[in-house]
């Protein structure tokens, strides 16, 4: 046998760690590759092959080890940085997300919605003699602050059916996504059928039910209005899943200030004609305007008949404010 290319005996494989010579040295690269593939960490020795060794006294004085000093961490250590999302410490996360990781917020529990944020007040429906009428106003409150001047509320879901809603606004989003798939997938069948009005109140008032059901709900109240086979349909559903259906409809404050004045309009022994139901409805758009601190002079007016759906807007309300010097007793 030849002369082993060490120039002291061989330690045992339990010091091959701590020596000088390892008899289990990866050839070329000063690491014990035995070691590291019993999972234990990877130690640099002093020698390589070929090379001189450091002396005993020199390794025992630490010189097996460069001690490097921390880094001190950077000014905005744990902030957020441009292209990552920062997760805050309050949700118990103190890690930074690269875009695309599967740490960001996508990851976290899912919420609740426990009050709307963005919100759209009063949306009115009227019945006429030949159709239905819908009307809107435009404008998108963050609380009393008018922000949003431009919204439509108002949705052209088929050729016979309109959709209004009133509440939070990124629920409305939610359900205008949700119905214009639908429409997508019933037109690609391409059997010549569309959905009636009747059916997609029925079907609203099942998904706002069952949202309600998972203490989740769409805080939104949504009137739908349509024209189909030559009946006039005007529905209402709202998050709770409560559903009917009535000659004239308003939610929000609506359902106070202008649905007395639509039901006197409807207590003559016909229907209003479609003139006279544009005209209320203007009216009432206009009492609420005077009346509803969340209502805008802007509005939208969507019209259904035997000939399609007409949308209208925006459109601006005449307002006389010279009525408010008659309003005494509240300053």
């Amino acid at each position: 046998m030849g002369a082993a290319p060490y120039d002291k005996p061989r330690p045992s494989p339990h010091r091959c760690c701590v020596s000088w010579w390892c008899r289990h040295l990866e050839e070329g690269t000063g690491r014990c590759f035995r070691h590291v593939q019993d999972g234990c960490e990877a130690t640099p020795t002093l020698r390589r092959r070929g090379e001189t060794a450091f002396p005993w006294r020199r390794r025992n004085r630490g010189v097996t080890k460069m001690e490097v000093g921390a880094a001190p961490p950077p000014f905005w250590a744990g902030g957020p940085a441009p292209g990552q999302t920062y997760i805050p410490r309050a949700l118990g996360h103190t890690d930074i997300a690269p875009r695309g990781t599967g740490t960001g917020p996508a990851a976290l529990p899912a919420g609740r919605t426990l009050s709307p944020m963005v919100t759209g007040t009063s949306v009115l429906g009227l019945k006429f003699s030949g159709g239905v009428m819908l009307a809107a106003d435009t404008v998108g409150s963050f609380g009393s602050l008018a922000r949003f001047r431009g919204i439509s509320r108002l949705l052209k879901v088929n050729d016979s059916t309109v959709l209004g809603a009133s509440g939070d606004l990124a629920d409305f989003q939610h359900l205008r996504q949700l119905l214009e798939q639908m429409v997508i997938d019933e037109e690609l069948l391409g059997d010549g059928h569309s959905y009636s009005p009747r059916a997609l109140h029925s079907w609203l008032t099942r998904v706002l039910y069952n949202r309600r059901s998972k203490i989740n709900p769409l805080w939104n109240t949504v009137l739908i209005a349509g024209v189909y086979g030559g009946e006039s349909f005007l529905g209402y559903v709202d998050m709770l899943g409560v559903a009917y259906e009535a000659p004239s409809l308003a939610t929000g404050f609506g359902a106070y200030l202008a649905q007395p004045l639509l039901r006197a309009e409807l207590e003559r022994e016909r229907l209003p004609t479609r003139e006279e139901a544009r005209e209320l409805l203007e009216r009432c758009l206009k009492v609420l305007y005077y009346r509803d601190a969340r209502s805008f002079n802007r509005y939208e007016v969507a019209t259904v008949t035997e000939k399609g759906v007409e949308l209208e807007g925006p459109l601006t309300l005449e307002a006389n404010w010279d009525i408010a010097h008659v309003v005494r007793g509240f300053e």
